[in-house]
């Protein structure tokens, strides 16, 4: 079951999990009237399902009935910028697809989470305790990132501490069933849509936002969040890489039921960790957002 079909990152889980050959079967969730483009191999392993997902409906828990696995991407509203009530709808879809997921004997439940739980870390002091590769998972959370987007302040604590709350529920939920459900939390990097290019990437630091890319004409704290919002990024390549290994990984090496990771490509210097990741499902990103600027500023 692939929740919030329709949006960004359901959409391409979707595509992703279509071209997988032992990806069966596809139960996407959608909100209202959406009517996503699903290519037709999509189309092929699709059953659609349209519910809302922040309380029980017997539509979507009887699809839950016959999945072997879950993966989170729905929210009220995806944006960092959501309002706190936004947000608690949020976590609400986060409870009751858990505790179905975990009703149902449901083996693997894959929580979208973001980085933006730890976007204390931006600026000081906390930014001056990690260097490249040292902001980990089991560092203390810090859930709000603060920024000018180019037009106004911007807070995203309602957006990360819903995630941060979504988060512990997938711990709870898989020490509870004793090992019967394990869950991978992914603090999920930028993913644009579309083509995903890494020159799309600014310090608006939301979807469809525009604003300078170029370092010379910011002033310091400008350059600080485009450089925070860069080491973000996420290929459309190793999303797809990441959603696939955290749906299949072995969790017998695991620590516990439950794992926690960040999702990030192998952006240069950036200070997120994916050791994590490579460690516990195998994933090896592949692409680096500077490399890719580097392309673009040498055609």
């Amino acid at each position: 079951m692939v929740t919030g079909a329709g949006g960004n990152l359901g959409g391409k889980a979707v595509e992703a999990l279509a071209g997988s050959p032992w990806c069966e079967r596809i139960v996407a969730t959608l909100f209202g009237d959406e009517a996503p483009p699903f290519s037709a191999a999509a189309q092929a392993k699709l059953t659609i399902v349209r519910a809302d997902l922040s309380r029980f409906d017997p539509a979507w828990d009887k699809a839950m009935a016959e999945v072997d696995a879950v993966l989170h991407c729905a929210a009220a509203n995806p944006v960092p910028e959501a309002t706190w009530d936004e947000a608690a709808a949020s976590f609400d879809m986060v409870q009751a697809l858990g505790l179905a997921a975990l009703r149902h004997g449901v083996k693997r439940m894959v929580f979208l989470s973001s980085n933006h739980v730890m976007g204390g870390y931006k600026n000081a002091p906390l930014a001056d305790r990690i260097g490249p590769g040292l902001l980990t998972t089991a560092l203390p959370s810090a859930p709000g990132t603060h920024w000018h987007n180019g037009q106004e302040e911007v807070d995203s604590t309602g957006y990360a501490a819903s995630k941060l709350m979504g988060e512990r529920c997938m711990a709870l939920l898989a020490e509870e069933s004793g090992g019967r459900l394990t869950t991978v939390t992914i603090r999920i990097g930028w993913v644009l849509r579309g083509e995903n290019k890494a020159s799309g990437v600014n310090l608006s630091g939301t979807p469809g936002g525009a604003a300078e890319t170029d370092e010379s004409a910011l002033d310091d704290a400008s350059v600080t969040a485009l450089r925070w919002f860069r080491a973000m990024w996420l290929s459309n390549r190793d999303f797809t890489q990441l959603i696939t290994k955290s749906l299949t990984a072995d969790p017998a090496a695991w620590p516990g039921p439950a794992i926690l990771v960040n999702g990030n490509s192998r952006n240069r210097n950036m200070g997120w960790s994916v050791e994590e990741a490579q460690r516990w499902l195998g994933y090896d990103p592949q692409d680096d957002l500077y490399a890719e600027l580097e392309k673009i500023k040498g055609r």
